[in-house]
């Protein structure tokens, strides 16, 4: 019986992508809240904090599947990245928690409830060209 020689295989260490919500988007969000005016203000959020608003919410919704169409993405992703600007000014950097977990968790709840009202309304509604709908059903509406 023969033994194979034993091959050493060395395997090449991934390159860490950059975190689109990492410790920089924390430490912007910390200077924002105290930053003075609101020019500063402006600039510091569109520089640095949005991409990662906007990386978190298209993340959310593609993971979870909230959205159905291209339309219906578009306008949802804004929602959500306009509610999360709207909730900046509640997170306090005081009680330990990361900045990624607070708006993770605020933006899914948004999400989440955005789609609870979609499918409420989707129930509610329906067209009368509908052709589903006996003729009684019809008169109904």
């Amino acid at each position: 019986m023969k033994l194979k020689k034993k091959t050493l295989v060395t395997r090449k260490t991934k390159k860490r992508k950059k975190q689109y919500f990492g410790k920089e988007a924390h430490n912007s969000i910390v200077k924002y809240q105290s930053a003075k005016t609101r020019d500063e203000k402006h600039n510091i959020y569109i520089a640095e904090i949005k991409p990662s608003f906007d990386k978190l919410a298209e993340n959310l919704i593609f993971i979870h599947g909230f959205s159905t169409g291209k339309e219906h993405f578009v306008t949802l992703k804004s929602d959500c990245v306009t509610f999360l600007y709207e909730t900046l000014e509640k997170f306090n950097p005081d009680r330990g928690s990361k900045a990624f977990s607070y708006f993770n968790v605020c933006a899914k709840n948004f999400l989440i409830i955005q789609s609870k009202k979609r499918i409420k309304s989707l129930r509610r509604h329906v067209s009368i060209h509908c052709n589903e709908l006996k003729a009684e059903e019809k008169k109904a509406i």
